[in-house]
């Protein structure tokens, strides 16, 4: 008479299962990483886009562009503001309308945080060269005030 085979698991088999649910494990954090990395770029830019709309409006409101810049809220991706937002202000005579002024608007940001570390258990993502950096350009025209 023949024994029957016990119907467990044998050693090699429970290996390869674990091999297999550690490289899911591994590929499942580094798509996380890469998707909240995108999330925060993301964000940044909207923040960044929805500053520049913000000083554009300020200005065709009639507030000087030194004035815009001085109280729009600082944030880190365009800081600093006074250098990172630039007014190129031109004055134009239309026939039968009046004087109006057109400022060509440029905001230059960063899309991603300054530097890459892995510091007390928090991962900041990014890269300080330049071509992490954006620009976003808006035509503002307006009536001449002054």
């Amino acid at each position: 008479m023949k024994r029957p085979r016990s119907a467990a698991y044998t050693l090699i088999e429970v290996l390869v299962a674990a091999a297999i649910l550690m490289i899911t494990a591994a590929a499942a954090a580094a798509l996380a990483l890469a998707t909240i990395t995108q999330e925060e770029t993301n964000a940044r830019i909207a923040r960044c886009l929805n500053l520049h709309e913000q000083a554009a409006r300020l200005y065709q409101l009639g507030l000087a562009p030194a004035t815009v810049t001085a109280i729009l809220p600082a944030d880190p991706a365009a800081a600093p503001l006074d250098t990172n937002l630039v007014f190129n202000v031109q004055t134009s005579l239309i026939t039968n309308l009046g004087t109006v002024e057109r400022a060509d608007t440029t905001l230059t940001y960063s899309t991603t945080p300054q530097a890459a570390t892995w510091t007390a258990g928090t991962w900041t993502s990014g890269e300080s060269s330049a071509s992490a950096r954006r620009t976003s350009t808006l035509v503002v025209i307006r009536p001449a005030l002054r």
